[in-house]
C-alpha cells in the first residue's frame, strides 16, 4: 500500500505522529537511516543554491561495543543518547535537523552551505564536546559535495574513507577526505599548531 494514500486518509496530528514512528529512531530521537535515505537526494538540490557545497559528517562511537559489553546495553542505550544529545548541541539549530543514526553506534550529519574547512572545525568542536561531556569518544570523517555530477554514494564513500583513516591513526579524531591527494586531512587540536 503506498505509504502517502494512508497518511491522507490522517488528520494532521495523526499524520506527525506516524511521520514521527516511521522517520525517527525511537531511541536518541534522531533521524533514522531511511530517513537519511531520502534526505540525501536534496543535497544535489542544496548545491544548486550555493557556491560552497555542502559536508557529510560520519561520526562513530570508538569501541562501543567493548564499553556495551564492559557496562551493559541499557547503559550503553544511555550512552547513544548522551552522544546524540551532545551532537545537537554542537550544531547550528539548522543543522540539527539533519542528524541520522546510521547505524548502530554510527550517526551522519549533512551540513549544507559550508566549505570543508569549516566542516573540519565544526567536526573537532563535536569531538572535543563528546570527549568532555560523555564517557566515550568518537572518531569523525568528512566528505564535501562539490559538484551535482559526483554521486552521492561517492559522499559517503569518502566519509567513510575518512573515518576510517581517524579509526587507523588512533581513533578520537576528526578527518575529512581530500580529493587532490585521497587522503585525509585533519584540523589542529587546542594548544597545537596547524
Amino acid at each position: 500500500m503506498d505509504l502517502d494514500l494512508v497518511l491522507n486518509k490522517l488528520n494532521e496530528d495523526e499524520r506527525k505522529f506516524v511521520s514521527t514512528l516511521i522517520d525517527k529512531d525511537p531511541l536518541t530521537g534522531a533521524y533514522n537511516r531511511r530517513k537519511f535515505e531520502q534526505d540525501i537526494a536534496l543535497l544535489g538540490a542544496m548545491y544548486k543554491r550555493t557556491n560552497k557545497g555542502s559536508s557529510l559528517l560520519i561520526v562513530d562511537i570508538d569501541h562501543f561495543k567493548e564499553y556495551n559489553d564492559r557496562h551493559g546495553h541499557q547503559e550503553g542505550d544511555l550512552v547513544l543518547k548522551q552522544v546524540t544529545a551532545t551532537i545537537e548541541g554542537g550544531l547550528r539549530d539548522y543543522d540539527k535537523i539533519h542528524l541520522y543514526r546510521y547505524g548502530g553506534e554510527e550517526f551522519v550529519v549533512i551540513i549544507p552551505d559550508i566549505t570543508s574547512d569549516e566542516a573540519l572545525g565544526i567536526g573537532e568542536r563535536l569531538r572535543a564536546k563528546v570527549e568532555s561531556s560523555c564517557p566515550v569518544t568518537v572518531s569523525i570523517g568528512i566528505s564535501q559535495y562539490r559538484t551535482i555530477s559526483e554521486g552521492l554514494d561517492r559522499l559517503i564513500r569518502e566519509a567513510d574513507a575518512a573515518l576510517y583513516e581517524a579509526k587507523r591513526k588512533g581513533r578520537n579524531r576528526v578527518m575529512a577526505y581530500d580529493e587532490a591527494s585521497h587522503v585525509t586531512a585533519e584540523p589542529a587540536r587546542e594548544g597545537q599548531s596547524a
